[in-house]
């Protein structure tokens, strides 16, 4: 059989589909640049710039010997060291090998062929991706100028299809937070609100309390950012007891490893050490756009994240081999002519904000734009 025929084999709309483009791996960047990590700024992928804390290293060690035993399906203990955590019990709780999964799980679960989901671009890539591979149809209700919802325009584009509205806050890539009275409102649509809070610990703003008013309420959270652990692919997800009977049935039996089940448990538990090195992301994030807002260049947007959503006011693709060149790899939008920038170490920081403001020595990246 040719090579060609095979496409046959394959679902119509996923030959269609857009590919998702995630940031170049960091072994691959090394080999290319000739270079080693200490000399790669690796500011595109939300990553938490000191690693996992000692505390997650120490209990991965301990549990070295048991990683031939498969790991508990309903994934109780940790399920109860996040009901500790976050507040709720544990019968609202379900983890999966990060929020992606729980993300695609949710959608399978409630989305039939032809639903409408509602989501609100610029926002995280993979939402039309997972909605797609869950045969749903992707509404974009697009963001004002400065980022914020447009919540009277999705009130409008409600209809008898519409299953769930998705929201991140806060918004992946620009940073900002959504507020209650804008959350109210949607919930009070009936429909599914769905609130991806990966970042939610460098904002400290939840909608976990409305959970126990609003059972339409669906909160993602996410274990990559805050505690280092992007590599173990930890995250959670917190709704009705109901959804999560529901969702016990179509998740893989053992969808988390044991390594990061662990791994989990320990950052959780150490959550005011790690808060601590995080309180430093947040100080620095805050000393980067003081310095870069103050550059006729660039439109530097504010962010309860750990990164910062910046408006090239020139040629993006000028910019990115220039920084390219100062191996600062960053995330790059070119709808909004903008980048998404991780918050690093301090030393890094301070290269980062040399080079945008040293960005007239090569060749105006602000000149044009294309």
């Amino acid at each position: 059989m040719e090579n060609a025929d095979l496409a046959k084999f394959i679902r119509k709309d996923i030959l269609k589909m857009a590919t998702y483009s995630p940031s170049p791996y960091l072994l691959d960047l090394e080999k290319k640049y000739k270079c080693s990590e200490n000399n790669i700024i690796k500011a595109d992928q939300g990553e938490n710039p000191y690693g996992s804390p000692i505390t997650v290293r120490t209990a991965l060690i301990r549990a070295k010997n048991t990683f031939n035993r498969y790991p508990d399906p309903e994934y109780k203990k940790l399920r109860q060291v996040i009901s500790k955590y976050v507040g709720v019990g544990t019968e609202h709780i379900m983890v999966g090998s990060g929020s992606d999964e729980l993300l695609d799980l949710v959608l399978r679960m409630v989305i039939d062929e032809g639903d409408e989901i509602i989501s609100c671009p610029p926002t995280y890539g993979m939402y039309p991706v997972l909605i797609g591979l869950n045969k749903g149809k992707n509404v974009c209700i697009q963001r004002n100028a400065d980022y914020t919802l447009r919540v009277d325009e999705i009130l409008k584009k409600i209809s008898n299809k519409t299953k769930a509205i998705l929201i991140c806050s806060p918004n992946n890539p620009t940073g900002n937070t959504v507020t209650e009275p804008e959350i109210r409102k949607l919930l009070n649509t009936g429909k599914l609100i769905l609130v991806d809070e990966a970042y939610f610990e460098f904002s400290n703003k939840t909608f976990i309390p409305l959970c126990r008013e609003y059972n339409n309420l669906i909160i993602l959270r996410s274990l990559s950012k805050w505690a280092g652990l992007a590599g173990l692919r930890l995250g959670y997800v917190i709704m009705s007891p109901i959804f999560i009977n529901e969702i016990m049935k179509i998740k893989l039996p053992f969808n988390v490893n044991l390594a990061a089940e662990i791994g989990g448990a320990a950052a959780l538990n150490d959550f005011h050490s790690i808060q601590k090195k995080n309180k430093k992301i947040i100080s620095e994030r805050e000393r980067i756009y003081n310095s870069l807002n103050k550059l006729t260049s660039l439109t530097v947007y504010p962010s309860e994240a750990n990164f910062l959503f910046i408006k090239i006011n020139g040629s993006l693709s000028k910019m990115k081999d220039y920084l390219e060149q100062n191996r600062i790899f960053s995330r790059y939008y070119e709808e909004e002519n903008s980048l998404r920038l991780t918050i690093g170490k301090s030393e890094q920081n301070d290269k980062i904000i040399s080079c945008f403001k040293n960005v007239k020595e090569y060749k105006s990246c602000y000149d044009s734009k294309e």
